[in-house]
């Protein structure tokens, strides 16, 4: 059976999707320095996408599966990451305003650095996660 492929493109980067909903999106390099305003990747499978140093503006992400993904350097401003899958990120460096994380798994992520304005992680499943003041916050280890 023959899978429909849709692509994106962004600066030195490109993602395939397949049409199936159930397919995951495969990063075909890195998306580091992209620009996304107003995007959708509600509901998909980015499990490890750079977008290091990227510019995110009212982009949601909402339940999307982005275990270990690098935003290291990135600016997100009106991000939504509700109810996402964000085991191991690395938000190292990151400026975050006003980003949702209601419901979002962030057991082992990186906040080394970042600056949180408007942004609240409490939200969120904490384990293990790695807090902008150098803390580790363990409130939801079982």
């Amino acid at each position: 059976m023959l899978t429909a492929i849709a692509m994106v493109l962004c600066t030195g980067a490109a993602f395939a999707q397949a049409t199936d909903r159930d397919a995951d999106m495969r990063g075909l390099g890195d998306c580091q320095d992209c620009v996304f305003d107003g995007r959708n990747f509600a509901d998909l499978r980015l499990m490890g996408v750079d977008l290091g140093k990227a510019i995110l503006t009212a982009t949601s992400f909402d339940r999307a599966n982005l275990s270990i993904a690098v935003f290291d350097g990135a600016d997100l401003t009106g991000v939504s990451f509700d109810g996402a899958d964000l085991r191991g990120a690395s938000f190292v460096d990151a400026r975050l305003t006003d980003v949702t994380f209601a419901d979002a798994d962030l057991r082992g992520a990186v906040f080394d650095g970042a600056v949180l304005t408007g942004t609240d992680l409490q939200p969120a499943r904490l384990c293990n996660t790695q807090m902008p003041d150098d803390e580790t916050d363990n409130s939801d280890c079982q």
